[in-house]
């Protein structure tokens, strides 16, 4: 792999756009690229509806609902001393009702009920998730393209499940970033000077609700934090301006970043 890509930024600045034309462009130059975007359910890099549970927690489940049996296996994506047990994709749950209701308390990382797990086995459980990533048949193409699936995910969770300092998520983030140091990271950070227009434009073009005063400090303070931490990480990384929504110009930048660091094709 040439570079796993992370392209971030606080809400509304167009992640999800960039991943999705970057990887366009790059395949139209003859480059072999994976790319997942913001709550793809099999990005193996993000937890999205995902429970936590140990061994014991699912044989009991298998007991209990023997006719979920291979639709469970089928969709556990880490099994060690503990297990990680999809249970829904996008809106859609994958079980009966009350089993669903039952995963959904043991939810991992997305406003968990009553299952936050030690700081220690949070970072232990994505570092495992990414040491995994790293043998998979997904490294032999030549970039491997993730929205927020570093500083924004981490971040957000971080801080919302642990209060977090810059410290520990720097740590944190450090860890990660060990697992796949073989792979070449660079974060590409989008960033607007004013986040409440870019959360205004972006929530209005998604035909949502207009995001409140508090919603929008939450983001500016995130920025902040973002801005904080990359630099302290040992990664290359690069600030891009977002200017009159030009995607192609942004897409065109992160090319030329890319494949100047690589003998052309």
């Amino acid at each position: 792999m040439k570079n796993i890509i992370f392209i971030e930024g606080v809400s509304g600045v167009g992640k999800s756009t960039t991943v999705q034309k970057l990887s366009e462009r790059l395949r139209s130059l003859g480059y072999s690229t994976i790319c997942h975007v913001e709550g793809d359910s099999d990005s193996p890099l993000d937890l999205c509806w995902v429970a936590y549970l140990d061994k014991s927690e699912y044989e009991n489940l298998l007991v209990s609902y023997p006719m979920f049996s291979d639709v469970l296996s089928k969709n556990i994506i880490y099994k060690d001393e503990y297990i990680l047990l999809r249970y829904q994709i996008e809106r859609t749950p994958l079980y009966s009702q009350e089993l669903h209701e039952k995963l959904q308390k043991l939810e991992f990382c997305y406003n968990p009920v009553n299952n936050v797990v030690p700081l220690s086995r949070f970072t232990e459980v994505f570092v495992n998730l990414w040491k995994q990533f790293t043998k998979s048949d997904a490294i032999k193409c030549d970039y491997a393209i993730f929205d927020a699936s570093l500083v924004a995910h981490m971040t957000n969770d971080l801080i919302r499940n642990y209060n977090a300092s810059k410290v520990e998520l720097v740590n944190h983030l450090e860890k990660l970033l060990q697992t796949i140091h073989s792979l070449n990271p660079i974060i590409f950070y989008l960033s607007s000077e004013d986040v409440r227009e870019r959360l205004i434009k972006a929530r209005r073009s998604r035909g949502q609700t207009y995001p409140d005063d508090e919603r929008i400090k939450f983001w500016e303070k995130r920025k902040q934090m973002d801005l904080a931490v990359i630099p302290d990480l040992f990664v290359k990384s690069q600030m891009i301006d977002i200017i009159n929504d030009d995607w192609d110009s942004v897409v065109s930048e992160i090319v030329s970043q890319l494949t100047n660091e690589h003998t052309p094709l």
